[in-house]
């Protein structure tokens, strides 16, 4: 392992800008080191890593590079900025030191970078040759114009008096002043007037001019009858006309002059003479040209579809209908009365016997469901081939009718 035994470094050439005129300063810094290793000058290649740090121990690098150098009798020279450039950002002008690394070894102390004095001159005249950074040919010279784009700046910028700026001239630059009252005209409508040129007033006048404005305490003196003081006639009296003033003309009621009442269709009563009066006729159902009485009823009425057999003595006609349904069973032909038929139902045996008896008769087929058993006998059957006599118990056994069908019943409502 090398150990630092001697370290002499000096700057033969110190001189930073960026590059970017003809005369750039060089991005590159020149070093010259002499590295001894136990009092002995160390000889041959070297890989060399040079730092500069802002402050003399310690901290992080702003720049590092490793440069490849030939030691002759310990002495090396190096050029730092070839493969890292060193730039403004680097050489900011605030005090740097240098930290040569050779092998793995870091050698002691840190030394102060310094310029040279034609370094120093050579940071000066490059910039001479710009301003801010920035060279001579990002800016306008001092003669430039704009002919043709910008106009002149005139001698005049500026009115005087209440006069104000109506336009500038094109050939001298100058403002163009006029009068305050430049400007739009304004012309009063209907219902205006322009006292004067910048002030307008509402137009009042009488009425009966469609141009001219209606006061706010205008009146309708000849068109509007005033609103009169005998607005009522006494009794016994009615009134006969207005009178200018607004109040009401009255006069006697005249003699009667009515000779004959006639009742027309739906009343009665009526006359030629003396005291006569009318009454509603009131009669049966069905007559057009008759009143209702307020107590009146309808006879009851089946729903539509049904046949209506009113059996003497009986409060409401019953209502019943044929239903043929081949293949359907007992429960869905109960629930097909009440939901497909106006709210009916299986027809009872007894409901059965009515349809068949009073007039006018419901024609019975056998095998069709009815809502209640005989003997365990669901369907209607017959005795000796009448179909009206169906008192006969016999045992069915199958679920379903196939080529039958059901009976609904309901009362008139």
């Amino acid at each position: 392992m090398r150990t630092s035994s001697s370290l002499s470094l000096a700057v033969a050439a110190a001189a930073l800008a960026v590059a970017g005129s003809a005369h750039a300063v060089p991005e590159t810094l020149g070093l010259s080191a002499r590295i001894v290793d136990g009092g002995t000058p160390v000889t041959g290649p070297q890989t060399i890593v040079v730092r500069i740090h802002d402050q003399a121990s310690g901290g992080t690098p702003v720049w590092t590079e490793s440069v490849t150098a030939t030691a002759a009798d310990g002495l090396v020279h190096l050029t730092l900025g070839a493969t890292s450039p060193l730039t403004d950002a680097v050489i900011d002008g605030g005090p740097l030191w240098v930290e040569l690394q050779v092998g793995s070894t870091v050698l002691a102390p840190r030394l102060a970078v310094t310029s040279a004095p034609y370094a120093l001159r050579a940071g000066v005249a490059e910039d001479a040759e710009r301003l801010a950074g920035q060279p001579a040919t990002a800016f306008a010279a001092a003669a430039h114009g704009h002919a043709g784009t910008y106009l002149p700046v005139g001698a005049a910028l500026a009115c005087t008096g209440t006069a104000k700026v109506i336009g500038l001239d094109g050939a001298t630059g100058s403002v163009v002043c006029g009068p305050d009252s430049v400007g739009p005209s304004y012309t009063a409508g209907l219902g205006l007037t322009m006292p004067t040129a910048t002030s307008f007033a509402v137009n009042f006048g009488t009425s009966g001019t469609a141009t001219a404005v209606a006061r706010a305490d205008h009146n309708h003196a000849g068109v509007y009858l005033p609103v009169g003081t005998t607005l009522a006639c006494p009794a016994g009296q009615y009134a006969t006309g207005l009178q200018p003033s607004g109040s009401v003309s009255c006069a006697a009621a005249p003699a009667a002059d009515i000779t004959d009442v006639t009742a027309g269709a739906g009343l009665t009563g009526g006359g030629s003479s003396g005291a006569v009066a009318l009454a509603v006729a009131f009669g049966a159902s069905g007559t057009a040209t008759t009143v209702a009485r307020s107590d009146h009823s309808h006879p009851a009425t089946c729903p539509v579809g049904y046949t209506t057999h009113a059996a003497a003595g009986a409060t409401s006609s019953l209502c019943s209908k044929r239903v043929a349904a081949p293949n359907i069973t007992w429960n869905n032909a109960a629930t097909a009365c009440y939901a497909n038929h106006n709210g009916g139902h299986l027809c009872s045996y007894n409901e059965l016997r009515i349809a068949a008896t009073v007039s006018p008769t419901q024609v019975l087929s056998v095998g069709f469901w009815m809502g209640d058993r005989v003997a365990d006998d669901w369907v209607l059957r017959v005795n000796g081939g009448d179909a009206n006599n169906f008192d006969e118990a016999i045992e069915i056994v199958a679920t379903t009718v196939v080529t039958g069908g059901y009976y609904c019943c309901q009362r008139a409502q």
